[in-house]
């Protein structure tokens, strides 16, 4: 298990030299920009609406308490920062399905040389990668509600911390490799199945990634890093045991 951990959070680092290959860059350039110029976008607009809120509030303020201002953006500020964390994987994740699942295909390619067997075409890769996101934020919704709920209870609410960190781990794991996997025609149940029997490998992955996902600034470029990652863990350890590879 120790061992399988270690490989799980060691891959991250040697997934950042997969990402410069001239076949996998633009994979990744694309599916950053698009993300950046939309929450570029929704940080700008929300900026411009809270501005006009905060004057609306101050406008029945006495003047003597004008200081209380900075007070109000300063907490909506954090407000929004942590909304614009918990939410960027998911969205990004949706938006750049297509995109990951071919950046994962041409990383398998360059780290196999052979070309990825699939049965389905580039359009149907591109609805079930988006539909497999879609899938798995029901999948989120519904433990994170069991968890909130566990949060909620005296006593047992001290391991509820540990609870979310385990948790987050193997939903990051799901996440990222879905990609290798579903390209290779694995459906969600199958994944759960596979990553199963090498927790260590789901757990210590999905740890380093939520660690990258929560440094600002770079948790903008956690998503390729751990697509890449992903990917090689799948060549290296679970593609072998394959029952649907030759």
């Amino acid at each position: 298990m120790i061992a399988d951990i270690t490989r799980g959070t060691q891959v991250i680092a040697r997934a950042l030299s997969l990402l410069n290959k001239p076949g996998v860059r633009i994979y990744v350039i694309v599916p950053l920009m698009i993300n950046l110029v939309l929450f570029g976008a929704l940080v700008w607009y929300g900026y411009s609406q809270f501005n006009q809120l905060v004057e609306w509030l101050m406008s029945f303020v006495p003047s003597f308490l004008d200081f209380i201002e900075w007070l109000i953006w300063v907490f909506f500020g954090v407000l929004a920062a942590i909304i614009v964390f918990f939410s960027f994987t998911p969205i990004a994740n949706i938006i750049a399905a297509p995109f990951n699942a071919l950046m994962s295909e041409k990383i398998e390619i360059e780290l196999t040389g052979k070309a990825v067997s699939s049965n389905v075409s580039f359009s149907r890769m591109a609805i079930d990668a988006i539909g497999s996101q879609l899938r798995k934020l029901v999948y989120i919704m519904f433990w994170a509600l069991g968890l909130f709920l566990v949060s909620l209870i005296p006593v047992v609410n001290l391991i509820a911390p540990v609870l979310w960190i385990v948790f987050g781990s193997w939903l990051l794991s799901l996440e990222y490799f879905d990609y290798p996997m579903g390209n290779h025609d694995l459906v969600f149940a199958e994944q759960k199945k596979r990553l199963g029997e090498r927790r260590g490998i789901a757990m210590g992955f999905g740890g380093a990634v939520m660690i990258m996902t929560s440094i600002p600034i770079i948790n903008f470029f956690a998503m390729p890093v751990a697509v890449a990652g992903a990917t090689l863990l799948w060549v290296e350890q679970f593609q072998s045991n394959s029952s649907s590879e030759t």
